[in-house]
């Protein structure tokens, strides 16, 4: 039994704080076949393995890191001779699994971890990392799979739909993550955006944000808005642009036969920054309290300053912002206004959706900024931050293109 008190998943998908129970290797065992009937055990290359059909499967316990890791790290150890049995089976055709076991009281979770990443590595001993969402969301979803941060992937299966898994294979089953995937394999396309020509571009179309200074996020919005549109997707996720009375002020509603399930914030975010902003503490969790789940779309991008290039893009995008009948806060045209901040270009690279649930809301929020003050003096109000550094207690789907190398 492990000492330190850490996150663990209940039967009906709430988060408890325990310890970890050591399983024996008998019991893991049972938990295996108990959820796979007909699996049997046999040897290969000398060491006992349960198979199941023309798959063989390897078992470690998922656990706590240990301290002074964060409760909802968790993880099994991959041995080398898991190695060497993984090559060992495919020449025999089979498929070996490296499945992490989860139990706690009624809990059972298998976690698959697809070999292809730590087969290259050689290492003794090389680590397996799983967090509490991907435990949650397969104890209230039935199967979740994931690429980690580290471009792992991994597969978290609720026990009485293991066999199932293993024998069909998973399939992406939540349609609204499968109408992001559809967008970014149109918006990610590797292409440089400059900020004039973006601008421009929303103008012409009349999109409520065209002014604003930090257009990147904004353009984002119009762009998925457009392809909702054009492709009849608007039942399933809506950009919400005028806000009504009552409702949160969140940018996304993702629906279910017209039906709201959920809201989201969508967000352009530069590669290099460690936090990402989020929202008014007070609305967010009431907002979480109604619907039980929250989501961030987080479209990351390499970036071009227009102070770095003599601030000739700034002047232009504020001539044209002139031109067109923009009246900014001061009442003296300024052809460097947000000179210091105004981005030249960008290139989105990387998309990332972030689910904020019961099991995991207390960790994956940042310091709310209480203490802080408006430029003016005035009391600013707490405000939730987006830690990277967690990212894998809350990434639920990720898509990315090649970094262009450094100049």
């Amino acid at each position: 039994m492990g000492s330190e008190i850490v996150d663990q998943i209940a039967l009906d998908g709430s988060l408890v704080h325990d310890r970890d129970v050591t399983l024996s290797p008998r019991r893991k065992r049972e938990l295996v076949f108990d959820a796979l009937p007909g699996a049997w055990s046999e040897e290969l290359g000398g060491r006992s393995v349960v198979r199941f059909h023309d798959q063989v499967i390897l078992t470690k316990q998922v656990t706590h890191l240990g301290r002074p890791w964060e409760a909802f790290k968790k993880r099994i150890q991959i041995p080398r001779y898991w190695v060497d049995v993984e090559e060992r089976g495919r020449a025999h055709g089979l498929t070996v699994r490296f499945i992490g076991v989860y139990h706690h009281h009624d809990t059972t979770i298998f976690v698959d971890f697809d070999p292809a990443t730590y087969v290259k590595r050689k290492a003794n001993n090389s680590a397996a990392h799983v967090s509490t969402n991907d435990l949650f969301q397969a104890q209230t979803l039935g199967q979740f799979s994931r690429e980690d941060k580290n471009g792992n992937r991994l597969t978290s299966v609720r026990a009485d739909q293991f066999a199932t898994y293993l024998l069909e294979g998973y399939e992406e089953k939540n349609p609204h993550i499968e109408v992001l995937d559809r967008f970014s394999e149109v918006f990610l396309d590797g292409a440089r955006v400059d900020g004039l020509t973006a601008v421009q571009e929303m103008h012409a179309s009349r999109w409520p944000d065209r002014f604003q200074n930090e257009w990147a996020g904004f353009y984002v919005e119009y762009r998925l808005s457009r392809y909702l549109a054009e492709h009849d997707l608007t039942g399933l996720v809506r950009v919400q642009k005028e806000k009504r009375r009552g409702e949160f002020d969140y940018d996304l509603r993702f629906l279910r036969d017209g039906v709201l399930e959920h809201y989201g914030d969508l967000k352009a975010s530069s590669v290099a920054v460690k936090d990402s902003p989020g929202n008014d503490a007070a609305s967010f969790f009431r907002c979480l309290a109604e619907t039980g789940r929250f989501w961030y779309v987080i479209y990351e991008h390499e970036t071009w300053h227009g102070r770095d290039s003599g601030n000739t893009s700034t002047i232009a995008w504020n001539d044209w912002r002139m031109s067109v009948g923009h009246v900014g806060r001061s009442k003296v045209y300024d052809p460097l206004s947000y000179a210091g901040r105004f981005k030249e270009a960008v290139r989105f690279v990387s998309v990332k959706v972030l689910e904020v649930n019961q099991a995991n809301v207390s960790s994956v929020l940042g310091d709310f900024q209480e203490g802080f003050r408006q430029p003016d003096g005035s009391t600013r109000k707490g405000k939730v931050m987006i830690k990277k550094k967690d990212i894998d207690n809350f990434l639920i789907y990720t898509k990315s293109i090649e970094l262009l190398p450094e100049s």
